[in-house]
């Protein structure tokens, strides 16, 4: 009986996010000048999700929203800090393998944030440029308006629907499928040129196979920090750290290679710390419930 109704909830949760993504992208595609609107809802609609999904199935399961800090404040410090080290050190291997590719002029941090007081020329050396990494590593998780943003994300994703496939199944399968269904959830954000834009080798199908992929790795170290914690908190500071850091290796990038690459976290390379931390973290989960 309570695994019929594990698998009601989880369809029902599948089926209204689903569904809103549908309209979204169907409302999209009607009206093209809507499409920055639209997404940004992007965020509101596992909210959505699981409000309604409690509300139709009587759900009084708890919410991960309690966060726990005296038990798990390891974990918190882990969430802020590890991200924003792995993709420095992702950023530092793209630009090793590609160095032809490093703005020391910094052209697109001039373009985005000249008219936040950004200076009109800007000449910085590796040197700089591996500081100003090092401070955003600091920097990253007390950007808390991000960490908000991240929380409609987290409330669906980790906070209802992993919860419960991890008593449907084993931790593996569980982290690997809500993982899976979080990606794909960001296929239309990569129809629309979100993220890798429409100018890439193969768009926007390698890029919605790209987005599966980092999802992938970036719900295995989600779902660790949800799991130890029993909260949500630290994969929003997570999640909130690594959207901060992980823009800082496109500012000083002339992007000539493929987003598909790099130089932030969606690209392969770029993603390289992330992923090999997600390998360690998923074979430590499956060894944790063996």
């Amino acid at each position: 009986m309570e695994t019929t109704l594990l698998k009601k909830r989880a369809t029902l949760y599948l089926a209204t996010i689903y569904s809103f993504l549908f309209l979204s992208w169907l409302a999209t595609m009607i009206l093209p000048d809507t499409c920055t609107v639209v997404w940004g809802l992007f965020s509101i609609f596992p909210i959505l999700a699981t409000v309604l999904t409690r509300l139709i199935t009587k759900d009084k399961s708890p919410w991960y929203l309690k966060p726990n800090f005296r038990k798990s404040w390891k974990t918190y410090l882990f969430a802020a800090f590890l991200p924003g080290v792995a993709i420095f050190l992702g950023g530092l291997l793209y630009f090793t393998l590609f160095p032809q590719d490093l703005d020391l002029g910094a052209h697109n941090l001039i373009v985005q944030y000249s008219q936040y007081g950004a200076p009109e020329t800007i000449h910085f050396t590796v040197q700089t440029i591996v500081l100003i990494g090092l401070a955003f590593i600091v920097i990253s998780p007390l950007v808390f308006p991000v960490h908000i943003f991240a929380l409609g994300e987290e409330i669906g994703w980790r906070g209802y629907l992993l919860p419960i496939l991890l008593k449907l199944m084993s931790r593996r399968k569980a982290i690997l499928l809500h993982s899976l269904l979080w990606g794909l959830a960001h296929a239309p954000l990569i129809y629309f040129g979100f993220n890798y834009g429409v100018d890439y080798w193969g768009a926007p199908w390698s890029g919605i196979l790209m987005m599966t992929l980092v999802c992938v790795v970036l719900g295995t170290w989600l779902a660790y920090v949800t799991i130890r914690s029993q909260s949500i908190l630290p994969a929003c500071i997570f999640h909130g750290a690594g959207n901060v850091i992980g823009e800082l290796p496109v500012l000083v990038s002339f992007m000539s290679i493929s987003p598909l690459i790099g130089p932030n976290p969606i690209g392969i390379v770029g993603m390289s710390g992330l992923l090999i931390g997600a390998i360690f973290l998923f074979a430590k989960l499956g060894k944790e419930q063996a």
